[in-house]
């Protein structure tokens, strides 16, 4: 972990999802209620996709393309059960949305391994073994992802397993590149 030092410049994109190559993250997990969009459905969203659409972050509009070009492997990792107009959100979004892997509470999948099932980590267990299914020659560990989440307590099993994390408050979401540059 550290400790965020606020700063008015703001790191480019490209800056980060370089540093994030150069420190051999090959796989982002991010969550999406309160981190990827500006609000939290609860898993209760009654509106349109289009409507909840306008609420994504545009810090991840231009990570995850950013990302998804240096063939960074993405997934979105929520106890939302909307799968369906999660899936439309991304269409929105990303033109390689067909790739990015959805893991909610939808009871569509399960983790069978003998990893941590606490917090995220069984959802981005089970990422993994879809995304390695499909790029067989992407090796994804627990050292080369990164969570991204406004739930400390899933950033802090994250690292207590392994894997690094970014808090995302909502309020300073200005700071998550710096907070990316920051990772080692």
């Amino acid at each position: 972990m550290f400790k965020r030092k606020a700063k008015k410049e703001s790191p480019n994109y490209g800056a980060a999802v370089s540093h994030l190559v150069s420190i051999g993250i090959n796989f982002l997990a991010v969550d999406f209620d309160q981190t990827m969009i500006d609000i939290h459905t609860g898993g209760r969203w009654k509106g349109t996709s289009s409507e909840l659409a306008t609420h994504v972050r545009p810090v991840f509009i231009e990570l995850l393309k950013l990302a998804n070009a240096q063939k960074m492997q993405i997934a979105i990792v929520t106890f939302s059960h909307q799968t369906q107009i999660i899936s439309e959100v991304l269409e929105t979004h990303f033109s390689f949305a067909q790739d990015i892997v959805i893991r909610a509470r939808d009871n569509t999948w399960w983790y069978e391994g003998n990893g941590m099932t606490e917090g995220k980590q069984p959802y981005m267990a089970s990422a993994v073994e879809e995304l390695s299914s499909k790029n067989p020659e992407v090796k994804i560990e627990k050292n080369t992802t990164l969570l991204i989440d406004d739930d400390f307590k899933n950033i802090e099993l994250a690292g207590s397993d392994g894997v690094r994390g970014v808090h995302v408050i909502p309020e300073q979401t200005h700071l998550i590149l710096q907070d990316i540059l920051e990772l080692r």
